[in-house]
């Protein structure tokens, strides 16, 4: 096989000639400003590479995938069961989860008791905000007062009472045995308070 011979001399490019003539210069290209941001940056990763973080995110990232491979659990549907007109399907829920029928009955009633006591709680927490904020309104002297105390409290008498509601519609849900929205639930005839 023949040797293919280098060009000549004479045809290589003015700056690699230049950077050939001068050996001593580690950056031929380079400006004073691009060298001295090298050695800043330089200086500034030092610390960084000495700690090894890198090293440490990447066991770090390693150990938490393999945490996770081993919590992972067969994964089930958290949702009740529902057969037409949104009656609770208590066999197909409770095979859904791996218990009996009788368990799902047993957590139902906890969860019917729980929703009572919460409706409960959260409408006197919304009543006692509002006692507080009418209180508060009447004795201020000013309409700037009133307002800013209307900004204060309000909203958390509106926040109570929205979630002490939605607990009362989960006591209903329950109680009647299938899903119900909240028009249903206002128009019942079978009880609106809820009942543990």
């Amino acid at each position: 096989m023949n040797h293919i011979p280098p060009p000549p001399r004479d045809s290589e490019p003015e700056l690699l000639r230049q950077s050939r003539a001068m050996p001593d210069s580690p950056h031929p290209g380079r400006s004073i400003f691009g060298k001295l941001r090298g050695g800043v940056s330089w200086v500034g990763s030092t610390p960084g590479l000495w700690f090894g973080t890198e090293g440490v995110r990447a066991g770090a990232a390693l150990i938490a995938g393999l945490a996770r491979r081993v919590r992972v659990r067969p994964r089930r549907n958290p949702h009740f069961r529902t057969e037409e007109r949104g009656v609770f399907d208590l066999r197909a829920t409770a095979f859904s989860h791996g218990i009996t029928v009788a368990e799902i009955e047993r957590r139902l009633s906890v969860r019917r008791r729980q929703t009572a006591f919460s409706a409960y709680l959260l409408a006197g927490l919304a009543l006692l905000f509002f006692g507080a904020w009418l209180s508060k309104v009447l004795a201020a002297e000013g309409t700037g007062q009133r307002v800013a105390l209307t900004v204060d409290i309000l909203p958390f008498c509106v926040l109570f009472a929205l979630l002490a509601f939605y607990q009362a519609l989960i006591n209903f849900q329950i109680r009647a045995g299938r899903t119900a929205g909240w028009r249903e639930y206002l128009m019942t005839d079978s009880g609106f308070w809820p009942r543990p």
